[in-house]
């Protein structure tokens, strides 16, 4: 009977420490959203009506309802913020991230394409570390009528890659081609 307290105790830690790290991430969300939602660093943003809710939903946003009647989206130099009633997704763009690719066709239908590169270094007990490369790509649905919005945020993002090649470089591993695709499809 003895080890039921200690037992008590050491699950309520646990309880504790978990409870505060989910409390510290919710707040960090919520002042990612803040700052994309207060329009400071805005490059670009649109609204969906209830038909290209669908639409989008049906063609890229999974996670989403269709039913919502409408969405919004928005993005800055270091966020992807898309949204509806019931739903939103956060999509950070800062710290080791690397946008590394932004493109927009302007054709109806078309999305807007970000690529997004970044790389983790892990250390073993031994000292030695190994690198490992990681990407993910967005489509991003964009009505007919933000078409001006969407080559603007395109724009912006393949200025800033050309601007800063080294950071390019060091989120691509060395077995890959350094080029706006490389060898994969999108």
């Amino acid at each position: 009977m003895s080890q039921l307290p200690v037992i008590a105790v050491v699950v309520l830690l646990v309880l504790l420490v978990g409870g505060g790290y989910v409390f510290y991430k919710r707040r960090k969300r919520n002042r990612a959203i803040a700052e994309v939602l207060s329009g400071g660093n805005l490059i670009g943003s649109w609204t969906y009506s209830a038909v290209e809710w669908q639409q989008a939903v049906a063609d890229e946003f999974s996670w989403a309802k269709a039913s919502d009647g409408g969405g919004e989206f928005f993005i800055t130099s270091c966020a992807i913020y898309i949204r509806s009633t019931s739903s939103d997704r956060l999509i950070e763009l800062n710290g080791r991230k690397v946008v590394t690719h932004a493109s927009y066709r302007g054709t109806e239908g078309a999305p807007l394409k970000i690529r997004v590169r970044w790389k983790v270094i892990e250390r073993d007990a031994y000292g030695t570390s190994e690198t490992r490369y990681y990407k993910e790509d967005y489509r991003i649905p964009v009505p007919q009528r933000e078409r001006a919005v969407a080559e603007k945020v395109a724009a912006w993002f393949a200025a800033r890659c050309e601007k800063t090649l080294d950071a390019y470089a060091d989120v691509v591993g060395a077995d890959e081609s350094i080029s706006l695709f490389g060898d994969d499809s999108f």
